[in-house]
């Protein structure tokens, strides 16, 4: 049996169905285990100070797009719940430093692994061989989209993130 030869287009539109339906499974799962009361745009950030520890508030603005005041008054917040460490930047003195505090590293990882472990269930009923096609799948897709220092939790935005 020949297999069935898709377009470029076909494959596309197939993308742009498929991958809305995985990010919204995947909020909904973030959202379900970041509780009590993170809101996603929390947990971006928190994400994002896990892969990129160090980070400044400009920075973490650009991967969230969101201005700086929004996110300077996000911060406050994760600051006062003991999730986020701000400190000024020893060598530029308006530039604040971002980093996760030992309970923000516990809460992502928590909220991290619970996520996994919820796809995992949902992988659960495919084949070996159909694993292996969404494995070789999104390494193909890695390999055509991502840039550099992308995080599951949010956008790409190269350098600035």
């Amino acid at each position: 049996m020949a297999a069935t030869l898709i377009t470029p287009d076909q494959c596309a539109d197939s993308i742009m169905t498929v991958v809305p339906a995985v990010t919204r499974f995947l909020r909904a799962s973030i959202r379900s285990h970041g509780k009590p009361h993170l809101s996603l745009s929390q947990l971006r950030v928190l994400y994002f100070l896990q892969r990129r520890s160090q980070s400044s508030l400009s920075a973490v603005a650009d991967y969230l797009d969101v201005t700086r005041p929004t996110m300077s008054a996000m911060v406050d917040r994760l600051v006062q719940r003991g999730l986020v460490h701000r400190s000024p930047d020893p060598s530029e003195r308006r530039r604040i430093i971002l980093s996760l505090t030992p309970e923000g590293t516990a809460t992502m990882e928590r909220v991290y692994r619970a996520t996994q472990q919820t796809v995992a269930d949902r992988l659960e009923a495919l084949s070996a061989a159909q694993l292996n096609q969404i494995s070789a799948g999104l390494a193909l897709l890695s390999t055509l989209f991502e840039e550099p220092h992308v995080s599951a939790l949010g956008q790409a935005h190269g350098d600035t993130e």
